[in-house]
């Protein structure tokens, strides 16, 4: 495969991985040295759209998260939305992870917005509950949302339920789609 960047030759790694309680799931990861990446995993198996819940403390930081490309993640007490978009990155963290990963995203708004103190505090506030519930002082819940059912928390402690159609049309899942509205079959044709 060539890289529609730069056309150089793109490296490609395929493997499945054996998820306990879950499935067998196909990982994908595409990179040029050029600096495009992409990966994905890809549930081996039809699932139903899923919504997972679990309050994070400190005794369960190591709970694994595998989060596919179509996967949203929200923890609501500190306004966290991570919702899949097309160049959507798929990824197993735990939820330590997962927590370095917003704390991280909300120093770089931080820096962005040095200027206005309401955002700067706000961004404050929601470090200090982050660390707080790394040390043990708070909790924080974790929501993943898949509307493919190819994301999954694995843990005891995690509850899971169904969703219904109307919360599985409000997620966003990553994909491109294109309407072709008000062309006739000859104009589709000829695209």
């Amino acid at each position: 495969m060539i890289c529609s960047i730069c056309g150089r030759e793109l490296k490609l790694i395929v493997t499945t991985y054996e998820v306990p309680f879950f499935d067998k799931i196909l990982l994908t990861s595409i990179s040029c040295d050029c600096g495009f990446k992409h990966a994905d995993s890809i549930v081996l198996g039809e699932k139903e759209p899923t919504r997972f819940k679990i309050k994070i403390n400190e005794r369960n930081l190591f709970t694994k998260v595998v989060r596919s490309t179509s996967g949203t993640i929200r923890i609501p007490e500190i306004g966290v939305s991570i919702e899949p978009g097309p160049a959507s990155q798929a990824f197993i963290k735990n939820l330590e992870g997962i927590l370095y990963m917003v704390t991280n995203i909300v120093k770089t708004a931080m820096r962005w917005n040095e200027e206005d103190k309401e955002k700067v505090k706000k961004c404050e506030s929601i470090l200090k509950r982050i660390q707080d519930t790394i040390e043990g002082r708070d909790e924080l819940t974790l929501i993943l949302e898949d509307p493919f059912g190819n994301s999954i928390v694995i843990s005891d402690e995690c509850f899971r339920e169904k969703m219904c159609e109307d919360e599985i049309k409000n997620l966003k899942t990553g994909l491109t789609i294109i309407e072709l509205t008000g062309l006739s079959e000859e104009d589709i044709s000829k695209l």
